[in-house]
């Protein structure tokens, strides 16, 4: 029955709500009722004041105490106020009465003793000639050198009563506002559980592998800040997974076609269908197809260690320039089978910049083997480098056929080949430019492209001179 939280704080709270109301009750009760009996306390006190105040004018009068006058006055307390009036001498015997009820009475001594110094009221069970509760008050009093005592009793049932009636209210008020408060608790607790279902159900649907599911805003602080942290992890996972997907359509597009081609040529040669002195020259290119699935499948480890973060660049000062001569010298024998003139560099400043000199080279090398590939015959290559007070920006322009304006936006996709580029890159992964966008985030920098269609392709690669702090290295 209760099994779950809800139930469990539903009827802890409406136990607590109900406990609540009967000790308030309780305490309110006990404290009327003993206003209840002070009340009946003072009345006995103002009856007995008025009483001493007549006995001891006859005693003065006659001067002696005279029982039949007494017992006049005393009959008409009783009629008037409802009360029995006794007097008694010292040794507790009644001299007066203002009933005429046969049994004999008499004041004990544990009585007499208890109104010697104060008087005494209590209230109690039936007694004298009431068949209810009773009040029964002593009080000691002197006419001359003689000791007596004034006793008076009168019902009280209207106090019991009191105290029973404020039972039953007491237990219709706590009942009331037991299952007011508890239908209270069950619409507000359901209203505050609609959000955390909704999150559940969100939960429930990231788990089956659906992150399409986001979470509104509730007006709860608390229950939105964890939907914000919700949609943020669903965000991270849902951009995760298409990433993962992506990487396995275009893995598996990528490497159907060369495994496809050597799966061929391989089978040729054995079945023999390729002569023996041509196989030689089909083995070279299965042998190209295996060097390019090998960097292929290095490039994708690269770009996963940039997207899973695990790649961490060791940062030093280094020149801009001669590092991009240097990279520039390892594509000499291509340059000068091109026939391209290489422009530019003679101008360029040194220029020193916080960088990982090898994943910086990767952008110098990847860059430059795409220029050199699609530069026209006996072309241009133009080098430069330059700064401002807060970056150092690379050049790197060729000339030749130039990209569309509908490919400019596509270049730093994995895999992605222009039409022109799919003719003539025969060994390329399609993943150098993906590479070259990924660093130069990593090095808190931008790779742009200019284009115009049949004249030129530029690189523009800005890199901070001095790599921000980062909130780990303040530490």
């Amino acid at each position: 029955m209760l099994k779950s939280v809800y139930s469990r704080i539903f009827f802890l709270c409406t136990i607590v709500l109900m406990f609540a109301c009967g000790l308030t009750g309780v305490i309110m009760m006990l404290y009327a009722n003993h206003e209840q009996e002070q009340e009946a306390y003072d009345r006995f006190y103002r009856t007995a004041r008025v009483l001493l105040m007549r006995i001891r004018d006859q005693y003065v009068t006659d001067e002696m105490l005279q029982p039949d006058t007494l017992r006049t006055e005393l009959e008409t307390y009783t009629t008037i106020e409802f009360v029995d009036c006794y007097v008694f001498d010292s040794d507790g015997v009644c001299i007066v009465r203002s009933d005429y009820n046969a049994t004999d009475v008499s004041l004990s001594a544990a009585l007499r003793e208890e109104a010697s110094a104060a008087p005494y009221c209590r209230m109690g069970g039936a007694s004298g000639n009431f068949s209810e509760p009773t009040a029964t008050y002593v009080e000691r009093f002197e006419l001359g050198s003689n000791t007596y005592y004034l006793m008076l009793m009168f019902p009280v049932a209207y106090i019991s009563n009191f105290s029973s009636s404020m039972i039953v209210v007491l237990a219709v008020t706590v009942l009331v506002i037991g299952v007011l408060g508890a239908l209270m608790f069950y619409f507000n607790t359901m209203q505050l559980l609609k959000p955390v279902l909704g999150i559940t159900h969100a939960a429930e649907q990231y788990a089956k592998g659906d992150f399409s599911c986001r979470l509104s805003p509730t007006g709860e602080p608390e229950l939105d800040k964890l939907a914000a942290t919700m949609n943020r992890m669903a965000d991270f996972i849902d951009k995760n997974e298409r990433s993962r997907q992506r990487f396995v359509s275009d893995i598996s597009h990528e490497l159907k076609t060369p495994m496809t081609t050597i799966g061929g040529f391989v089978d040729n040669i054995l079945d023999g269908t390729i002569p023996p002195e041509k196989q030689k020259h089909y083995l070279r290119i299965v042998s190209s197809e295996v060097q390019r699935m090998t960097r292929m499948v290095h490039s994708m480890l690269n770009i996963s260690r940039f997207e899973e973060g695990t790649l961490s660049p060791h940062f030093e000062k280094l020149d801009l320039t001669n590092l991009l001569i240097q990279t520039l010298l390892l594509f000499e024998k291509r340059i000068d089978e091109k026939q391209v003139r290489v422009e530019g560099l003679d101008a360029c400043p040194r220029t020193f910049c916080e960088v990982d000199q090898d994943l910086i080279q990767q952008v110098f090398y990847n860059l430059t083997e795409n220029a050199i590939k699609f530069v026209d015959e006996g072309g241009e290559l133009f080098l430069a480098v330059d700064s401002d007070e807060t970056q150092a920006h690379v050049h790197l322009r060729n000339s030749g056929e130039g990209l569309a304006e509908d490919e400019i936006p596509h270049i730093f996709e994995r895999f992605y080949k222009t039409d022109i580029s799919r003719g003539k890159d025969t060994t390329g992964v399609g993943l150098g430019l993906s590479i070259v966008s990924r660093i130069v985030v990593l090095h808190s920098g931008t790779v742009t492209v200019r284009s115009v269609k049949d004249e030129y392709t530029e690189f523009i690669v800005s890199l901070p001179l001095t790599q921000p702090q980062k909130k780990g290295d303040e530490a």
